[in-house]
């Protein structure tokens, strides 16, 4: 059933998560969410689109480039400067009809007022300020005025203004466009109205997480379609008026030349936002009103000469600011700028229908590759295909697609690439997990739990069933335990054996060993299997101090329960043996077998006739880190059955006589030496010294006896090695 279920789920999983993500995609593309839409759909769309925002939000932040500066606007801000020079806000009406003066008098084109006028003032204020716009409105210049709409009936004006009559965009309606009213508590008030301006209404719903992303371009009031302010100052300076029509599957539009702009069923655009204060000449309104000296004068009138200047509030005071994707905290008058940007330079974001499209594309193309990556079944460059698909996606759209006005969803293909990645992953990790607790099961009985583990987590490290590897082995045995246990009653053999065997087998797992088996009071065990372990020799014999240098705490512990003491021979040697699961289908055991294993159980049976307790070959020696060890050469030997003679080296351990008398082991092994040039007389004299403080050293006591007996005989060309006719 498991097998079942994981084939089906490694099939129908990532197709399901490939129409899953697709149609999110889709619903993404055609609905747009404010922050008035409410019920369980809404909700659901709402949880949809939240990262996708996130992605919108980060990528809008690219479109800000520090170096671009809009050549066609100019900002003329209400700042706190300001504030602070002119007097309290709101300013008398005067201020705005000298500030209109001065504008004519640089030469501005159109003048847009992010400020609304909706009640009377001081009357001769009032006055100044229609008298300003007439003045301005002379030779082609154009002022717009500001007002608010609302979806509440009871809040439109009994009489409507006359704008409303005189800025209706040209053009057949569209019946699926919501229906607005001008706000009676923002119009301009009667007399301003009459002035014969131009007016743009502001505002604008916040999409469903509080965040200003797109732009009411046009309003539908009454069957009629009025502009927005930013609308209004685009037609005013580049005198043309925009028509309405009706774009095939899409709804209301506008016609503007070659380009067809859509707006959803508020008549709002996505903003494409692109620029910030850096990127617009802008100015103090104080600053502005100012006289100043000719070269002033004659750098200000290059700023505002045939510009479309906004007018608004930037102070803190004020708190006309916005949450937008480009800052949490922007002056609202910033949307009518970008929304401006975008009308002035046809910076429009390509249709929602081609995005869907390249969006799909994309989706498919990082899910396919990632699938036929997957395939391979290597992990590695599963991950890196990942990594690679969705930094592709990002680099494609960024430098690409992004600089050419497409809004890519870019979170629906780069979360279809990763969750594709994350449920084949899932199965197979279940298999692992699966195949984990069968190698667990078969090796926790012989192998340290920190291999166990590294195996778990590196499992193409491991090749179960006969396989030749290089290894180093270690036999242990018990000396005379056969008169031990015969004067120990099963409870007492039971108890010795359980704490010598745990205190032993516990070191071989602490130095990355595998036990092999127990063999009565014998320990087998090996380093670099199942594992590669490239320095094997070391920890093994690193594994056979220590548990020379453990045997007396368990001696001691001996004693103090009236057990008789342990003494312990220990053998290795390095080389290749066949390593693996040994046994029947039913029973195994991981073990190794060779002639390399052969040699270290002999070995360890030749400590007793050296008096050694642990002894190396040769070929463990040679892969020694020199000078690490303390280390005395005893004998070459031709053991049973072989026909070449072996070196046999004896780790002089932390308890051993000879680690503390540093004299004693240097003579020993120059003694040695001299043995082997043949200098018998002399060596004699060394070991003769190493008698003296260390009677019962085996090693020097039969070295002596051969010196003695080469003096007096012939002395043959294998003097120096050893045949044992016993194992």
């Amino acid at each position: 059933m498991t097998q079942i279920f994981s084939r089906i789920s490694r099939f129908f999983g990532p197709i399901m998560i490939l129409a899953i993500f697709t149609y999110l995609l889709f619903q993404s593309t055609t609905t747009r969410l404010t922050s008035v839409d409410t019920g369980l759909k809404t909700q659901i769309i709402a949880v949809i689109q939240f990262f996708d925002n996130r992605f919108y939000d980060w990528r809008s932040t690219k479109l800000i480039s520090p170096n671009h500066v809009d050549a066609d606007q100019v900002i003329v801000a209400i700042d706190d400067e300001s504030l602070s020079r002119i007097g309290k806000y709101p300013f008398p009406r005067r201020i705005y009809a000298q500030l209109l003066d001065r504008l004519a008098e640089l030469g501005a084109k159109t003048v847009g007022f992010d400020i609304l006028f909706p009640e009377h003032s001081n009357p001769q204020d009032d006055q100044m300020l229609i008298d300003g716009i007439q003045r301005f409105r002379k030779e082609g210049r154009e002022v717009i005025l500001s007002y608010s709409i609302v979806d509440d009936k009871d809040m439109n004006p009994e009489e409507p203004p006359l704008f409303w009559f005189e800025q209706v965009l040209n053009g057949a309606p569209v019946n699926n466009t919501k229906l607005f009213f001008v706000n009676k508590y923002t119009a301009p008030f009667k007399e301003l109205s009459e002035t014969s301006s131009l007016f743009g209404h502001i505002g604008g719903d916040e999409d469903q997480d509080g965040v200003f992303r797109h732009y009411r371009l046009i309003a539908n009031v009454d069957g009629n379609y009025l502009p927005s302010l930013a609308l209004a100052m685009f037609q005013a300076h580049k005198d043309k008026k925009l028509e309405m029509i009706e774009i095939p599957g899409r709804g209301a539009g506008l016609k503007d030349g070659q380009h067809d702009i859509a707006v959803d069923d508020i008549g709002s655009i996505r903003i494409r936002y692109s620029a910030a204060l850096e990127n617009y000449p802008a100015l103090p309104l104080w600053k502005v009103l100012k006289k100043h000296d000719k070269k002033t004068e004659s750098k200000f009138r290059s700023i505002f000469k045939n510009k479309a200047v906004m007018v608004g509030s930037m102070a803190e005071g004020a708190h006309d600011f916005r949450n937008s994707p480009i800052d949490p905290k922007m002056p609202g008058m910033f949307a009518h700028t970008n929304a401006l940007t975008m009308l002035l330079h046809n910076r429009y974001f390509v249709d929602e229908f081609t995005n869907f499209l390249i969006g799909l594309s994309m989706l498919l193309s990082g899910y396919l590759l990632l699938i036929f990556v997957m395939r391979q079944g290597s992990a590695k460059r599963d991950l890196v295909a990942l990594v690679a698909i969705i930094a592709g996606i990002n680099l494609i759209d960024r430098y690409f697609l992004l600089p050419k006005g497409y809004q890519i969803r870019l979170f629906f293909p780069m979360a279809c690439t990763f969750f594709t990645y994350s449920w084949s992953t899932f199965i197979n990790f279940q298999k692992a997990l699966k195949e984990k607790r069968q190698i667990k099961g078969t090796f926790a009985r012989y192998v340290s739990p920190a291999i166990v583990n590294e195996m778990l987590d590196h499992p193409d490290k491991l090749k179960v069933g006969g396989e030749k590897r290089d290894i180093t082995c270690l036999f242990s045995d018990v000396r005379d335990f056969t008169s031990i246990s015969e004067g120990l009653t099963p409870q007492e053999l039971s108890g010795a054996l359980n704490k010598y065997m745990g205190t032993m087998t516990d070191i071989v797992f602490e130095t990355k060993g595998t036990l092999d088996k127990y063999i009565g009071d014998a320990i087998v065990a090996f380093w670099g299997a199942p594992l590669d372990l490239p320095n094997h020799p070391e920890f093994a014999v690193n594994g056979a101090i220590k548990m020379m240098e453990a045997l007396p705490a368990v001696n001691a512990d001996f004693k103090l329960r009236n057990l008789p003491e342990f003494k312990v021979g220990i053998g290795l040697n390095s080389g290749e043996c066949s390593v693996g699961n040994m046994g029947s289908d039913k029973i195994f055991s991981y073990t190794a077998l060779g002639d390399n294993m052969n040699l270290g159980a002999r070995l360890e049976g030749l400590c007793k006739y050296y008096g050694a307790n642990i002894l190396i070959s040769e070929y463990t020696y040679a892969r020694l880190p020199k000078d690490k060890y303390k280390v005395r050469k005893l004998d070459k030997v031709i053991v049973k059955g072989k026909t070449t003679p072996v070196q046999i080296i004896e780790v002089i351990h932390g308890v051993h006589p000879l680690f503390a008398d540093e004299a004693a082991f240097k003579a020993y092994n120059l003694a040695y030496d001299a043995f082997l040039n043949q200098d018998f007389t002399q060596s004699k004299t060394y070991l003769e010294n190493i008698l003296i403080n260390h009677p019962e050293d085996k090693p020097t006591v039969r070295l002596i006896k051969l010196c003695e007996k080469w003096m007096d005989n012939p002395v043959p060309h294998d003097f120096d090695v050893t045949k044992m006719t016993e194992k």
